[in-house]
């Protein structure tokens, strides 16, 4: 069977990078679908401008109601790979991220930042926050997850159905970590770039790390309560 691939690129104002991202999507997959969640510039013009498909949230509702939209939006698709719209991603590392499914080693695939370990690059808030948070998802789901937070992705279409979607925010990250782990969907994490320099995130990064902490302990004993 030949593989079709969608790439789903969640963006918020965006307009930027999004072009570029697109562009360089475009070279690996066959159908690109960019949810603008409430975009206040015009990453949605951009985004059609450069070929993608295109669903408007009319305001901002999230990472993981965008995430929940551009998953309703698959058709035929067999591999879908989720990659950040502000340009931290690098697009021509698609092959690897995907080569794991297309050999039916797993049915998710991980890009990890730190799976070599933490580079000199990162950002020392971050090393500490992401550390909290991998260790929170690890523990609560029986997991051994070096990058609990990426957003760049593969998943089989079959693994799909087994993604609550219920967190809005970007606890999503650590949420669809939990179901896989929960359903025994095999996860495989290959090794991916990032690019800090071009963060444009105007969130406070220590509240942000809260928010999300919150969101794992609180699915977390959600899952807890429903057994």
């Amino acid at each position: 069977m030949t593989n079709k691939i969608l790439a789903i690129i969640p963006a918020y104002n965006e307009e930027v990078s999004i072009g570029s991202i697109i562009l360089r999507t475009m070279k690996h997959v066959d159908r690109i679908v960019v949810i603008d969640d409430g975009s206040e510039d015009k990453t949605a013009e951009v985004a059609k401008l450069a070929g993608a498909e295109v669903v408007v949230h009319g305001k901002n509702l999230g990472k993981g109601t965008a995430i929940k939209s551009g998953f309703a939006s698959i058709k035929d698709e067999n591999i879908i790979v989720t990659i950040d719209g502000d340009g931290q991603n690098n697009p021509d590392e698609i092959p690897i991220l995907i080569e794991p499914i297309t050999n039916s080693k797993c049915d998710f695939v991980n890009g990890s930042r730190y799976l070599e370990g933490y580079d000199s690059d990162t950002p020392s808030y971050r090393r500490i926050g992401q550390k909290v948070l991998d260790k929170a998802t690890n523990t609560l789901n029986n997991l051994n997850i070096t990058d609990s937070q990426s957003g760049f992705r593969a998943f089989s279409k079959d693994s799909i159905s087994y993604f609550k979607l219920e967190n809005s925010g970007f606890a999503i990250e650590s949420e669809m970590l939990a179901d896989a782990s929960e359903n025994g969907l095999k996860i495989i994490e290959v090794p991916i770039t990032v690019r800090y320099d071009v963060d444009g995130s105007t969130k406070n990064p220590i509240v942000h790390g809260v928010r999300v902490l919150f969101g794992i302990i609180q699915d977390y004993i959600i899952r807890l309560m429903k057994k």
